[in-house]
């Protein structure tokens, strides 16, 4: 499925073909065929699988960070974390365009896999203590994929460095949880 996985990537899922999928990994098509019905089966196991991993390959360069605030804002620092696939844009987001309007269980696992991301900044965001931390996720998310995107688009990575100035400024502007006073 790794093979599938970079292929999908690559080319895109309606330009890959079962044959290119399977391209130099020695399983025939008829093997495949014996654990996919369709090529549509091999995409969403192809989605379940990055969505299991992509939170681990963003999020774990900076998971030794303990202040939640500043892991979200070295998240976003490509200079100190390489290696992340930030160049390649996201599986998930790509799979829910390309099959939009044709294949509601793509869409649902793209759209699944492409709020991973929002999952673990909400994570983050509770453990601030930031008030309205749903909304604030949401903010990150958003810069997230946008930067992906953009990165995927230019080949090169500096959308993520003009993201963390725009988390930062999101992040001063958040407001605390209010703790309830105790009466006197």
């Amino acid at each position: 499925m790794k093979y599938a996985f970079d292929r999908f990537y690559e080319a895109g899922f309606h330009a890959t073909g079962m044959e290119a999928a399977l391209a130099g990994s020695g399983i025939s098509k008829r093997t495949l065929y014996k654990y996919f019905s369709s090529k549509e089966e091999l995409i969403e196991a192809v989605l379940r699988l990055y969505s299991k991993g992509v939170v681990h390959e963003l999020f774990d360069p900076v998971a030794h960070i303990s202040d939640p605030r500043e892991q979200i804002i070295e998240f976003f620092d490509v200079s100190k974390i390489a290696g992340r696939m930030l160049t390649r844009g996201c599986l998930g987001m790509k799979a829910a365009q390309e099959y939009a309007g044709k294949h509601d269980g793509i869409v649902e696992l793209g759209i699944a896999a492409s709020s991973r991301g929002e999952v673990k900044f909400l994570e983050l965001c509770k453990r601030a203590g930031f008030a309205k931390p749903q909304r604030l996720a949401k903010q990150l998310n958003l810069l997230l994929q946008g930067a992906l995107a953009l990165s995927h688009a230019s080949g090169e990575t500096s959308a993520f460095l003009l993201a963390k100035d725009v988390a930062l400024t999101i992040l001063d502007n958040a407001r605390p949880v209010q703790r309830a006073r105790s009466g006197s």
